[in-house]
């Protein structure tokens, strides 16, 4: 699961989320109000990305990072199908 740590008034902040909405992978934002709130993980520079336990700080590392998840989806639509298979009697599985 991702989670993005912003605050409401950073427009980077903005601009990432909807990269990262744009992406249709499941997350969740925390926004924060300080440096200092207990939701965002210890010594965190904003805005800051958490993908299965990495911690990704400052806005060109999160935007390379969601390039390369870009690159890795689309990848992996390539070999997406919608066929159906059937078995050796001929009933689709």
């Amino acid at each position: 699961m991702i989670t993005f740590y912003r605050t409401e008034e950073c427009p980077h902040c903005a601009a990432i989320q909807e990269v990262l909405e744009g992406l249709a992978l499941a997350h969740t934002v925390v926004v924060v109000e300080e440096l200092e709130d207990p939701e965002l993980p210890h010594d965190s520079q904003l805005p800051a990305l958490e993908d299965d336990g990495q911690m990704i700080r400052g806005r060109e590392a999160v935007l390379k990072h969601l390039e390369g998840l870009s690159e890795f989806k689309a990848e992996w639509e390539k070999f997406q199908t919608d066929a159906c298979y059937c078995d050796d009697e001929g009933d689709v599985i």
